[in-house]
């Protein structure tokens, strides 16, 4: 079967003397891993656009029961030089095509996960790499995958008022736990909740509008952090690189 569909490239890896492994987020299809032949030869089929961050028609050829299509071509239609050229920007970027990867099932339609990164890598093309806007991000790629946690409300009881000592962010219950609840978790103070309430609430477009004290983004990085990985499992690679970045 062929498909012919809009990608990103959310990962390549080189095989063998010419060829290249690569993980496609595709708007039909979602995520796809194809095996590119001679890519790392053949300028006409494939061009520079076959990297990280390249955006692109991607034509599959696919066979029941392979692991991997095969990629017949890749025809970028667009770069981000911006991106390539800063490297706070290659790390954010580098870090949501991962978290894209891993939290997108294969062979999953996921138009929302396909717009949301496609406005993330625009942002950072055309601005400078923020950690509000990955806070977005990250929360909204959460919502669109079927993991937002609930922040607006206590999730046991739904009590609004919260914003009292002894409230906590409890994974297993899935959101907010107030302490009339007694849940499990780390504690979550009312200016990270209310600013982790107001960004599911705002469009990733629109991120250039929210700022935090360092102190509240801390924590807001903290909380999303666990949930993702409480979901996969492990750590992310590229979140040492930015933590390296952000030391220096």
């Amino acid at each position: 079967m062929k498909v012919v569909t809009p990608a990103i490239v959310l990962r390549t890896v080189d095989y063998g003397e010419a060829d290249r492994v690569v993980t496609l987020l595709c708007r039909q299809g979602g995520k796809r891993s194809a095996l590119a032949r001679g890519a790392r030869k053949s300028a006409r089929r494939f061009g520079a656009g076959l990297a990280l961050f390249g955006v692109g028609e991607a034509t599959l050829s696919e066979r029941a029961g392979a692991d991997l299509a095969t990629l017949e071509s890749f025809h970028g239609a667009r770069g981000f030089p911006q991106i390539l050229c800063d490297v706070a920007k290659m790390a954010h970027g580098g870090y949501a095509c991962e978290l894209v990867r891993e939290l997108s099932p294969p062979h999953k339609d996921e138009p929302e996960v396909f717009a949301l990164l496609l406005t993330l890598l625009d942002l950072l093309d055309g601005a400078p790499a923020r950690a509000e806007t990955l806070r977005l991000f990250e929360l909204q790629l959460l919502d669109a995958v079927g993991l937002r946690p609930t922040i607006d409300r206590c999730v046991v009881c739904g009590r609004v008022e919260l914003d009292e000592e002894g409230q906590l962010f409890d994974l297993r219950r899935g959101g907010v736990v107030c302490p009339h609840c007694h849940g499990h978790g780390r504690p979550l103070d009312g200016a990270a909740r209310r600013a982790l309430s107001e960004a599911q609430r705002l469009p990733l477009s629109r991120a250039a509008e929210w700022a935090l004290p360092p102190s509240v983004n801390a924590a807001c990085r903290e909380a999303l952090s666990e949930v993702i990985r409480d979901h996969l499992g492990k750590p992310l690679k590229s979140l040492e690189f930015i933590a390296k970045l952000n030391a220096s």
